[in-house]
């Protein structure tokens, strides 16, 4: 088992962790590959959960080819889930596991595979202000599951990829996470997900014992041998 420094930070994935938004997504994407001759069903979406909007772009096209370009065919899903960004609900019990870590002191930070657009509609959406920046896809080279957007937040806010905690639904979130050497908890809103490791994986976040991880225990301890 790896012996971890305290906790100083958490990074948060946004759709399907802090927004159930997935199903918006799901509908969007569905919309516009119909219209444009492709008949995807809820199914094939189900496969992309997680994955970068580029990669999944070269799937579809590869068994069925579209007119539209990447670029066109993104922008135009984006367009469709901002009209309906007023009905994303945020998950249940996210907001109170936010607003715990900022009173334990700790850097938090959102990751995500979307775009920029949808990043910022989602942050305005919660209006939680308790974040100190949010990574989309538009900002790496590499989205998930490569490693390097969670060591980017890490680097931004000046703390050791080990020293962070990272809440993801996705296996490929999760394999982000792992792949950057930090904590990583799955926290998937469906029970058949299937992830290939995990350090942990929990129904409600809330249920992980967040002082010892931080370290606050033993400083608990430290002080009451003291006095």
């Amino acid at each position: 088992m790896v012996r971890r420094p305290p906790l100083q930070a958490v990074l948060w994935d946004i759709d399907g962790t802090l927004l159930d938004s997935e199903p918006w997504h799901q509908r969007a994407t569905i919309a516009v590959c119909r219209r444009h001759g492709h008949e995807m069903t809820e199914e094939d979406y189900a496969g992309s959960l997680g994955i970068a909007f580029p990669e999944f772009y070269r799937q579809i096209t590869a068994v069925r080819p579209m007119a539209l370009s990447f670029r066109e065919w993104a922008d135009a899903i984006t367009d469709l889930y901002l009209e309906r960004i007023d009905e994303v609900e945020v998950r249940e019990g996210a907001i109170a596991l936010v607003e715990g870590f900022a009173a334990r002191g700790l850097k938090q930070a959102c990751v995500s595979n979307s775009g920029r657009r949808v990043v910022e509609a989602n942050l305005d959406r919660m209006g939680v202000p308790h974040f100190d920046f949010a990574i989309s896809r538009d900002d790496v080279a590499n989205g998930k599951p490569h490693p390097e957007p969670y060591l980017r937040a890490a680097e931004r806010l000046g703390v050791a990829p080990e020293a962070c905690a990272v809440i993801e639904d996705s296996p490929t979130g999760v394999r982000s996470a792992m792949a950057a050497g930090m904590l990583t908890i799955a926290w998937p809103q469906h029970p058949h997900v299937v992830f290939e490791a995990v350090d942990h994986w929990v129904e409600d976040p809330a249920s992980l014992d967040w002082d010892a991880l931080c370290g606050l225990d033993r400083a608990a301890q430290a002080f009451s041998m003291k006095k």
